[in-house]
């Protein structure tokens, strides 16, 4: 006895044909997307790491200014230049007393003999992403700057100077001053010691304070 088999055929309505596009067209858009964003993200970690890991002096600037922020100080004015830092291997010894290798602070003496005055990239400072209650202007002070808002306001400020770093041979440990002046005549300020921990640089202590 023969069997006869019949062809069939699947018939797809309009409408499953029309949904099956739809997710497949939302399917590739969301690869698009997500591809798009990871290769974003990729790049500016990528862009962010080289300019930290070439920049480091641009590192301890944005933490010193995080750092006084984070102690409650606001309406903070930034000064454009940056001046020598100083740093005495014995008096930090006598008068700290961390354990830090003997070698590593004799490299930050003699790369601190090096140091010299110079000026804040303008594009640094108009990158910290602080409110104006914070940081009052993006736009970095000269010397005839601060001296024509004492002036003009005939109140006390905060107008900080951040100096330039100086490092032990490895970019590990940093030395920098910091400097409030307050109004002609008066000021006050101290140096920070910091230490890069795992990628991210921080303050091991403040010493030095002064005033005038």
């Amino acid at each position: 006895m023969r069997k006869t088999i019949k062809n069939t055929k699947t018939c797809i309505s309009p409408v499953a044909i029309w949904v099956k596009r739809v997710h497949w067209y939302l399917y590739n858009e969301l690869c698009t997307i997500l591809m798009n964003r990871t290769l974003t993200i990729f790049l500016i970690f990528i862009s962010t790491l080289s300019f930290s890991q070439g920049n480091p002096e641009t590192d301890i600037f944005r933490k010193i200014i995080n750092h006084e922020i984070e102690k409650g100080i606001t309406g903070i004015f930034i000064q454009c230049e940056k001046s020598k830092t100083f740093f005495d291997l014995k008096d930090f010894k006598e008068k700290i007393g961390l354990e830090v290798p003997e070698n590593t602070l004799k490299e930050i003496e003699q790369n601190g003999v090096k140091s010299t005055d110079g000026t804040w990239n303008s594009e640094l400072i108009n990158s910290l992403n602080y409110g104006s209650d914070l940081i009052k202007s993006k736009k970095c002070l000269t010397k005839n700057d601060a001296e024509l808002i004492f002036k003009k306001t005939k109140i006390r400020q905060n107008i900080i100077s951040v100096s330039e770093p100086i490092f032990d041979d490895n970019y590990e440990n940093c030395v920098v001053s910091v400097t409030y002046w307050k109004f002609n005549g008066s000021a006050f300020g101290h140096k920070c010691f910091l230490k890069n921990v795992y990628g991210v640089w921080t303050v091991i202590v403040e010493y030095e304070q002064w005033m005038t």
